[in-house]
C-alpha cells in the first residue's frame, strides 16, 4: 500500500520544519508528503522549500488552496495523489515515530476505517497561562471528554469512536462518502468520521497511536479557537441534528445559563435565585481547583482557561444558532485541529 501525508496548513512557518522532520523520521515513512498551503501569509512555503531543499530525496510536492478552509486543503491534497492510504496531519503537531506504522498495523490490507491516536498536549508557550492552557484543554472540564485528548486514561488499547484527529484512512473511504464537507470551516473531521460511521464502518482510537499538539500560547487566540468550534459545530448539526452528542448540551447552555440566572438574581432576589446564579461559578472554580492540583499548574490561569473555553464554545455555538450562519469558511488564523466538542 502506498501512502501520502497530506498537511492542510496556513500561517505555520514556526512549526512545519519540525512537523517534516517527524514525517521522514517515522520508522515507517509516507511515501510522499503533500503540504496544501491555504493562502498563508508568513513564511510557510518558504520554510518549506529550504526544507526540502536538504531533504532531496524526499517526495515532497506543494500544492496551492484556495484559502478555504482546511476540509477544501485536505480534498485539494487527497486529490492530488493516487495513494491508497492518506494520512492527514496538522502543521502544529507531530506523530511519534512509530505513528504511520501502528495506523498501519490497525489498517490492515483491506480494512475500510478510519484509524487514529491520542494526543499529549504540550504549551504553546513558556509561561504559566500557556502551561494552564495545555492542562485544560487535555482534562475532561475543557475537552469535554474527548478521548483523544485523554492520553494517560484507563481502558482498553484499542475502541471504537466518535472521532480521531489526525485520521488515517484509505482513499476509498474519502471517495466513498463524498470528501470532506467544504462548507465547514472547522469540525470537518468529526463530519468526515460522522459520515463514516453512518456508512457502517469504524472509526477506532488506538491508544499507542500518540502525537504531540502545541495548544493556544495565549487566552486570546483560545477564546477566537473556541469560538469557531461552537460555531461550527451548530452549523454541523444544521447538516444532521443526529450528530448531538448529549455531552455537549451543556456546553452549549453555559452562556445563556449564566446570562439568565444572573438577571433572574437581580429582577427576583432570593436564595434560590442566588444558588441558580452561584451554580455554575462553584462549579467552575472546583474545576478550576481540581486542574491546578493535579496538573500542576497555576490555579488562576487555570481557571481563566476555563472560563475561556467553556463561554467562547457557549457564545459562539449561540451566535451560529441565533444568527443562521453566515460565517465566511477559511477565515481562521491557521488550521484548527479537529474537535467533537
Amino acid at each position: 500500500m502506498t501512502v501520502t501525508a497530506v498537511v492542510p496548513c496556513r500561517n505555520e512557518a514556526a512549526h512545519i520544519a519540525a512537523l517534516l522532520d517527524a514525517l521522514v523520521g517515522q520508522t515507517h515513512p509516507p511515501d510522499d508528503i503533500i503540504i496544501v498551503n491555504d493562502a498563508s501569509t508568513d513564511a510557510t512555503v518558504e520554510v518549506v522549500c529550504a526544507w526540502h531543499a536538504t531533504h532531496a530525496q524526499q517526495v515532497l510536492r506543494i500544492v496551492e488552496g484556495a484559502g478555504r478552509g482546511p476540509a477544501a486543503a485536505m480534498n485539494a491534497g487527497i486529490r492530488a495523489t493516487d495513494a491508497d492510504i492518506i494520512m492527514r496531519f496538522d502543521g502544529h503537531s507531530v506523530p511519534a515515530r512509530d505513528y504511520l506504522e501502528r495506523c498501519l498495523e490497525v489498517l490492515g490490507p483491506e480494512r475500510m476505517l478510519v484509524v487514529g491516536g491520542v494526543w499529549q498536549v504540550a504549551p504553546g508557550a513558556d509561561t504559566a497561562v500557556a502551561r494552564a492552557i495545555a492542562a485544560v484543554v487535555s482534562h475532561p472540564v475543557g475537552s469535554g471528554g474527548a478521548q483523544y485528548r485523554a492520553a494517560n486514561a484507563d481502558g482498553p488499547d484499542r475502541v471504537s469512536v466518535e472521532t480521531v484527529p489526525f485520521g488515517t484512512f484509505p482513499r476509498a473511504v474519502w471517495e466513498q462518502v463524498g470528501g470532506f464537507d467544504e462548507a465547514l470551516a472547522v469540525n470537518e473531521d468529526f463530519d468526515f468520521n460522522y459520515r463514516v460511521r453512518r456508512a457502517g464502518w469504524e472509526v477506532v482510537l488506538d491508544r499507542r497511536i500518540t502525537a504531540t499538539y502545541c495548544a493556544r500560547p495565549h487566552l486570546g487566540a483560545l477564546a477566537r479557537q473556541y469560538v469557531r468550534y461552537g460555531f461550527w459545530k451548530a452549523q454541523m448539526l444544521r447538516k444532521d441534528p443526529r450528530a448531538l452528542h448529549p455531552r455537549q448540551v451543556p456546553p452549549a447552555l453555559v452562556a445563556p445559563w449564566l446570562i439568565g440566572t444572573c438577571v433572574i438574581a437581580l429582577v427576583w432576589p432570593g436564595m434560590l435565585s442566588l444558588a441558580a446564579a452561584l451554580l455554575y461559578p462553584t462549579v467552575v472554580f472546583a474545576a478550576g481547583g481540581h486542574v491546578a492540583a493535579t496538573r500542576r499548574v497555576n490555579p488562576l490561569a487555570a481557571l481563566a482557561a476555563i472560563l475561556v473555553v467553556h463561554l467562547s464554545w457557549s457564545v459562539g455555538f449561540c451566535y451560529s444558532v441565533i444568527s443562521g450562519g453566515g460565517a465566511r469558511r477559511g477565515d481562521q488564523s491557521r488550521t484548527s485541529p479537529p474537535t467533537d466538542r
